[in-house]
């Protein structure tokens, strides 16, 4: 019901932005044939010297090489659209990793079993660490302090569909929050 709720919403949008962009061209059109009948005349430029081509051809040299220079952005699916919307501290590309796991954590970890996953994250400096120690025991979950600024934090849950992605996401974004590096996770039964 949820992905049919959000198809139907970008739909709407999608329309709207569609019936803008028409009224948008349209509006154009219109100026431009008025500039049109007011400027009927023919204007000539001459060129002199061949400097102005020579600057010409630099800048169109320069507007081809400048989207070569860009990345190419990544095309996501809607679902990690979605999910990253959820956690803004996340990447894309670790979003969709851990998306794709998904269906080999509900094959491992059948429905309503009971696993404790354990989250490794590492900070710049103590304060913030134990920040996030706090943070994770207020939310249920137990700690272990590895180094002045390691720690692992972990919680028992019983597993459903996205729970597991769910909670890596969750910890992940959080650390990510605070300026610190996951260092990954570790799932027992």
């Amino acid at each position: 019901m949820f992905k049919r709720l959000i198809g139907a919403a970008l739909a709407s949008a999608a329309a709207i932005g569609v019936a803008v962009a028409v009224k948008l061209l349209l509006e154009s059109e219109d100026s431009e044939t008025e500039e049109d009948d007011e400027e009927s005349e023919v204007r000539f430029v001459s060129i002199e010297d061949g400097k102005p081509e020579e600057t010409a051809v630099k800048e169109d040299a320069a507007k081809e090489a400048a989207p070569a220079e860009k990345k190419e952005e990544k095309v996501y699916p809607a679902e990690i659209e979605e999910i990253a919307g959820l956690y803004p501290y996340l990447e894309k590309d670790f979003i969709a990793e851990q998306f794709a796991r998904n269906d080999v954590f509900n094959q491992q970890y059948p429905e309503d079993s009971l696993v404790r996953i354990t989250h490794k994250a590492k900070f710049a400096d103590e304060e913030t660490m134990r920040g996030f120690v706090k943070i994770c025991e207020d939310n249920g979950y137990t700690s272990e302090v590895l180094s002045a600024t390691e720690a692992a934090v972990s919680r028992k849950l019983f597993t459903e569909d996205g729970a597991i992605l769910s909670d890596i996401y969750n910890l992940a974004n959080q650390v990510a929050c605070l300026k610190g590096t996951y260092g990954g996770y570790n799932i027992e039964l």
